[in-house]
């Protein structure tokens, strides 16, 4: 086995190998730009290595000066987790030039299956059915583009992870689709050729993992189901597919299995298929690495994917057989990002002010408290995996479980996917690629719902037990009982509305009274963020997090701002009301950190309202800021190219002159 290993990448991904590197007596080198110095990644590393630099050319995917620092380090191998360099062959060809061992598939079989033209003529000969599509340039696209047909999906050649697709549905919009394509192609992986396929509007996602020795075994791992996305990026992944027959099931491995042994394949690998409503599967594409997803695989078959890429990469040939893998159970795993979907998926960067992980739960992660989340990189926080007897027992487990997960000081998606977990049609499991897209405005206007029925009084009684109530380093009768002898009656403010209550301290239960309402407070236990309580004989619990002048009450994933003058730097001072609403209308602020990719505007330039102004990358992730109002452009503050920060003016607009 190595006795040291470079792990070319940094977040979730790093620290999942260095945890079987670390099983294994493998000694691990880690590599940061600056704004991750503060990844657990970096911390977990036996060795861990600057990357200087700004941009992900420089940092992360600066092929030479990885491969000199793995040499000066003394590893013997890289590890290239996924993304970034993982399906780079030019780079395993230079790890390899350089005696150090690429642990992953060979630079041949990741060319080949890294261009997804040459992927389907390839998969083509062996007789398994492929999706009609195009590729080559925008030119060659537009005059063959009838042979497909609409509606149609555009995607980088020689990309993944959802950067440049697109749907379209009609002739008109092509034109448009294919610039946007074109351009995130080249950003993101210096090629700018393009891939159109016949779009599927009703249609599983299913995907089948492999293990190959480069020797001539090959196993499969089962099957994922990884239909619930938003824009081409996985949310929940889970195994078994249990909504795909037996017989289709083996139809997949079949046809995985032979794909990877006639490339005599090496490595952890997923061949990725399409599934129609008529149970007809069409290839989609092979990532020759690992998948994020590769967990919910590990839960149910008990194999650890990395230990065997490990072995495999140091020249063992596999010692299991396909009747060696069994499956048992059901397992779920939910993407925690930073995004708010109740703002159109903003992106959200900034401090991780507090962190609790439930108990009893697999969490893949590389955040930790007081860290600070940069925007340059994709929003993925990390991977809560639950396993349970059925797939309904594992919803159940991972609904109970969500709440009791903290992350605060950025916006969340929990809230979005436990509704997703609730929904009707996703437990009954009529599920297909495009479930989000289509029930979007019925998920978020339940998250509304939802948060609009929390109970009023357990925000109030988590709130007062949190200031009041809590045992703290200084143990006199005075700071135990003081408040509550002289402060019976309190105001308290939620989400912008006050309370005005009463307390009664009853032999250590609580009687609070507001309006008509009563409640007793019970059984009441500190742990950290997290209260616990009995409300008039029912558990409940919830997380309280100080954050400048207000306290956020987390409860049932959604968060609650509450503040009282009867706290210690929580008074508030009527501002005089300014109307700014000019102003905002006037002048167009950035509201996200990230950085200005295309700026389509110029001083003098008269504008209608709708027009987009520019466009800026955050979290890999594009928003188009649009003029509020029919206007002309006063001046543009920033290039392209240019980082922004939250709140920085952008635009100045004439609006008085048009």
């Amino acid at each position: 086995m190595f006795q040291k290993i470079l792990i070319a990448n940094r977040g979730e991904i790093a620290v999942r190998v260095m945890h079987t590197a670390r099983k294994l007596g493998i000694k691990t080198v880690a590599l940061y730009a600056e704004d991750d110095a503060g990844s657990l990644h970096v911390q977990m590393a036996d060795e861990a290595f600057l990357l200087p630099g700004y941009t992900l050319h420089e940092t992360y995917l600066n092929q030479g000066k990885i491969i000199e620092l793995a040499l000066q380090s003394g590893a013997e191998a890289i590890h290239p987790g996924y993304g970034f360099l993982s399906e780079n062959a030019a780079f395993a060809k230079k790890v390899e030039e350089n005696g150090l061992v690429f642990i992953g598939a060979t630079s041949d079989q990741i060319s080949l299956m890294g261009d997804k033209s040459k992927a389907f003529e390839f998969v083509k000969k062996l007789n398994i059915p492929v999706i009609p599509s195009l590729h080559g340039t925008t030119d060659q696209i537009h005059l063959k583009v009838d042979t497909v047909g609409f509606p149609l999906l555009v995607k980088a050649s020689a990309g993944g992870g959802g950067k440049g697709m697109q749907i379209i549905e009609k002739p008109e919009e092509l034109s448009v689709a294919l610039h946007k394509a074109q351009r995130q192609a080249k950003a993101y992986f210096g090629n700018d050729n393009l891939f159109v396929e016949k779009h599927l509007p009703y249609a599983r996602h299913i995907e089948v993992q492999l293990l190959g020795d480069g020797l001539g075994g090959v196993i499969h791992l089962f099957e994922r189901e990884c239909s619930i996305q938003r824009n081409y990026q996985k949310l929940i992944e889970e195994a078994p597919a249990i909504a795909v027959s037996p017989e289709l099931k083996a139809q997949l491995f079949n046809s995985a299995v032979q794909i990877a042994k006639t490339i005599n394949y090496r490595g952890a690998g997923t061949i990725e298929f399409l599934v129609d409503d008529a149970e007809n599967f069409y290839f989609l594409e092979m990532n020759t690495r690992l998948q994020v997803e590769h967990t919910v695989s590990e839960m149910i078959t008990g194999i650890d994917l990395v230990e065997w890429q490990l072995r495999i990469a140091v020249g063992n040939g596999l010692s299991i057989s396909q009747n060696d893998i069994k499956q048992t159970g059901h397992a779920i795993e939910l993407r925690i990002c930073a995004e708010d979907p109740t703002a159109d998926f903003r992106p959200s960067s900034g401090m991780i002010e507090a962190l609790e992980i439930p108990s009893h739960v697999r969490w893949d992660s590389f955040i930790s408290e007081n860290m600070h989340l940069s925007s340059a990189y994709d929003s993925l926080l990390g991977k809560l995996i639950v396993y349970g007897d059925s797939r309904l027992k594992a919803i159940e487990k991972m609904v109970n479980l969500l709440p009791d997960l903290l992350i605060s000081g950025v916006k969340t998606n929990q809230s979005f996917l436990k509704q997703i977990l609730q929904h009707k049609i996703f437990r009954q499991n009529n599920i297909d690629t495009r479930f989000v897209e289509r029930q979007l405005p019925d998920l978020i206007d339940g998250m509304a719902s939802v948060k609009r029925d929390v109970p009023t009084d357990s925000l109030l009684g988590s709130y007062l037990l949190h200031h009041f109530y809590r045992p703290n380093e200084k143990t006199d009768n005075w700071h135990q009982t003081g408040f509550w002898r002289m402060y019976v009656a309190f105001q308290i403010e939620v989400d912008g509305e006050n309370h005005r209550l009463t307390v009664l301290n009853r032999n250590g239960n609580l009687l609070l009274s507001f309006g008509n309402e009563q409640m007793v407070l019970s059984d009441i236990q500190f742990q950290r963020n997290k209260i616990s309580f009995k409300r008039n004989g029912k558990y409940e619990s919830a997380f309280v997090v100080e954050y400048h002048d207000k306290s956020l009450v987390y409860y049932q994933t959604y968060p609650f701002e509450l503040h009282s003058r009867h706290v210690a730097g929580q008074v508030k001072l009527k501002k005089q009301h300014v109307n700014i609403t000019e102003k905002a209308k006037s002048q167009i602020v950035a509201e996200l950190f990230g950085k200005v990719i295309d700026v389509m505007v110029s001083k003098g330039d008269r504008l209608i309202k709708g027009q987009s102004l520019l466009v800026i990358e955050s979290m890999k992730t594009e928003f188009t800021i649009q003029s509020p109002v029919d206007s002309i452009v006063k001046a543009v503050h920033v290039v392209k190219g240019k980082m922004v920060q939250d709140k920085e003016i952008l635009v100045d607009l004439d609006i008085d002159n048009t």
